[in-house]
């Protein structure tokens, strides 16, 4: 029997690859906060010189807005993430499944949040919800 949240989470494993893969650009795979030579500007780039990402926000604290993306939407990060939720739907695959591992696998409490929050960040790259879950 596949276990659907195993799926689920190397679904998703599989989109965020590809998509952080697509996103380096002359292996480029980390963003910084910053600016653009010659400008004070703030904005995120993957090189300060030479950017072939530039990415300008307008919001409120914007500082804080380019410090979070360059710190979590760098594709280094993305491919990270990818590789931890293969490595969890392999866990849960090994196990017997989300429901049997909880329930007669040597599960822990640490495993089952753990898996827990993978299949939670899975849905979120998959743009899903659980059945009877609201958004």
């Amino acid at each position: 029997m596949t276990d659907t949240s195993a799926t689920e989470i190397r679904a998703a494993a599989d989109k965020l690859r590809t998509l952080a893969t697509s996103a380096t650009h002359e292996d480029r795979t980390r963003w910084e906060a910053g600016h653009t030579l010659g400008s004070k500007s703030p904005v995120v780039v993957d090189n300060h010189e030479r950017p072939t990402v530039l990415i300008e926000t307008w919001a409120k604290r914007r500082e804080h807005v380019d410090a979070y993306l360059a710190a979590f939407a760098s594709p280094a990060i993305g491919i990270g993430v990818a590789h931890w939720l293969e490595q969890t739907a392999n866990e849960i695959t090994d196990c017997g499944g989300f429901a049997a591992g909880a329930v007669d696998g040597p599960m822990s409490d640490r495993d089952h949040n753990s898996w827990s929050a993978a299949l939670t960040v899975a849905r979120s790259i998959n743009g899903t919800t659980p059945t009877g879950a609201t958004t």
